[in-house]
C-alpha cells in the first residue's frame, strides 16, 4: 500500500475495531473486512465517511492524472 493512504488506512481500522459490527462478529479473522462493506449494520456513520475516504484515496492512486499531480484525497484530514 502506498504511504499516501496510511493514515486514512489507521484510521479506518481504528473506528471499525471500535464499532458493534465487529465486536459481535462471528469470524474474527474476517470482521474488519465484512464491516467495511457498504451493507454491514452496526458500523457507526463517523466510520463509513472514513471508509468511502479510503476508497477515494485509493482510487486516486491509479489514475494517471492523479498520479502526477498528487493525490488530493491523501491531504484530507478526517476527524
Amino acid at each position: 500500500m502506498s504511504s499516501s493512504c496510511r493514515e486514512l488506512f489507521e484510521e479506518m481500522v481504528r473506528c471499525l475495531s471500535d464499532s458493534e459490527c465487529v465486536r459481535s462478529h462471528p469470524d474474527p479473522t474476517r470482521a474488519l473486512s465484512d464491516c467495511a462493506r457498504r451493507d454491514a449494520a452496526g458500523v457507526p456513520d463517523t466510520c463509513r465517511g472514513t471508509i468511502e475516504a479510503y476508497a477515494t484515496c485509493r482510487r486516486a492512486q491509479i489514475d494517471p492524472a492523479r498520479r502526477i499531480m498528487g493525490n488530493p484525497a491523501a491531504r484530507v484530514k478526517h476527524e
